[in-house]
């Protein structure tokens, strides 16, 4: 809101609590650990997460927009991971980044701190909609959340799983794991009433609902 999306962590905040003599590289660690429990629990919620930005999403916020499922900027968003300008690994946006953007654009991000305008977002895939204003944006959004609400909510949690399990399993692990999440959809309370209404020629309850 109100032209800054996230400018990332406070610095002051760093020096203070990470750089004292009393702390050890361990106690730094607990508190990223918990940080990307925190980008890890947002980008498997089992509904989709849209993301609305609008001006500086930098650092952690740049991590914050990875890690959601569609992300709407306005013609005035910048993004940049800075971390390694001022001597730290943006450690656990990283996956999320490279997840994301893919890695050789995940690299060159990293590496060089790039700042990006909102339509290098899109042309790279850190954007999916570019909107002219706020307003704009949020009428994208309820477009999106429209098209979302025609969707049963488990089909889209169990896509989601699928989604993200093929990040580590492959082949036929990853076969088995899809094949158990579509059959017990199709026999679950969703799926005989998706396909009942599409025979029927009318909408599905989850659809009405909206």
């Amino acid at each position: 809101k109100d032209g800054v999306f996230c400018a990332g962590g406070d610095l002051k905040e760093f020096k203070e609590n990470f750089q004292q003599a009393d702390k050890s590289p361990d106690d730094v660690a607990e508190y990223s650990l918990h940080m990307g429990e925190m980008f890890e629990a947002l980008s498997t919620l089992p509904m989709p997460v849209i993301a609305l930005v609008e001006g500086p999403a930098m650092a952690g916020g740049f991590g914050l927009v990875c890690a959601c499922d569609v992300v709407i900027v306005t013609e005035d968003a910048k993004f940049a991971m800075t971390e390694a300008a001022i001597g730290i690994p943006p450690a656990q946006i990283i996956p999320h980044v490279a997840s994301r953007l893919g890695l050789p654009v995940a690299r060159r991000m990293v590496m060089t701190a790039a700042r990006i305008g909102s339509e290098e977002a899109l042309t790279i895939g850190l954007a999916d909609f570019v909107a002219k204003d706020g307003v704009e944006a949020e009428a994208k959004e309820a477009e999106i959340k429209k098209a979302v609400m025609r969707c049963a909510p488990n089909a889209n949690a169990v896509s989601k799983e699928i989604i993200f399990a093929s990040r580590t399993l492959q082949g036929k692990e990853i076969i088995e794991f899809a094949a158990k999440g579509f059959a017990e959809a199709i026999v679950g309370e969703e799926g005989r009433e998706g396909i009942a209404s599409f025979l029927e020629k009318r909408k599905p309850r989850w659809a009405e609902e909206n």
